[in-house]
């Protein structure tokens, strides 16, 4: 009976060789999908005009002090500064559709409705039309699982963020905690109200959660013990 000869392109020495292309293939790819990625951003061009600006809280919220507005296109600031005292801010920018961002100094916030949560909202950005953004603030929430009322209220909410201080406070009567600082990576921990313990859990032992967006809430989920 002939033997039959293993196929040259399955030599084992050329194994090393075929590594070596898929890795130039692959970086070759990359490359071309960071331009392509690059090349969507148009670039912006055209006469600066005055853009309006105006920030206005959420319903039953007042704005915090220290807010910034900052116009965006792609990782580009075009312009920034601060809002006066009526929430307002002016600057000349080149239009097109931008990103108007909200930053804050003092307070987790975030653009009202924004899904998912964002300090950003896209919007075609010229003097023609004032741009108007809704802000509310980024909260610490306990809700019942069954959605009932009345809601938890009382437990001990405490942040803590690297080698800095923790710092607790309670849920208000709503359930509800605005913390001052809310970090990237921070870890947000709860102890349940008297009477309450986790969703889902027999235990009333502390739980906690790391901030992966500092500008979506933090959610925990209770039900009557």
């Amino acid at each position: 009976m002939t033997t039959r000869r293993a196929s040259l392109w399955r030599h084992p020495a050329l194994t090393p060789g075929y590594a070596a292309a898929i890795a130039v293939g692959a970086v070759a790819l990359s490359s071309v999908v960071v331009a392509s990625a690059a090349a969507s951003q148009s670039p912006v061009t055209g006469k600066p005009e005055q853009v309006d600006v105006t920030l206005v809280g959420a319903p039953g919220t007042s704005l915090p002090a220290g807010l910034t507005v900052q116009i965006r296109h792609g990782t580009t600031v075009l312009a920034d500064g601060g809002i006066d005292a009526e929430g307002r801010w002016s600057e000349n920018v080149v239009p097109g559709d931008h990103e108007v961002c909200v930053v804050s100094s003092t307070t987790p916030i975030r653009v009202a409705g924004s899904d998912p949560a964002s300090t950003c909202t896209r919007e075609r950005v010229s003097g023609d039309t004032p741009t108007k953004v809704t802000v509310e603030r980024v909260r610490v929430v306990a809700e019942r699982a069954d959605g009932d009322d009345p809601p938890p209220s009382g437990g001990t909410v405490t942040i803590r963020h690297g080698r800095s201080e923790p710092r607790s406070d309670a849920l208000d009567s709503n359930g509800r905690f605005m913390p001052s600082e809310l970090p990237l990576n921070a870890v947000v921990c709860l102890d349940p109200p008297a009477g309450w313990r986790f969703a889902d859990t027999e235990t009333r032992d502390q739980q906690c959660q790391a901030v992966t967006n500092p500008a979506a809430d933090v959610l925990f989920r209770l039900e009557e013990s």
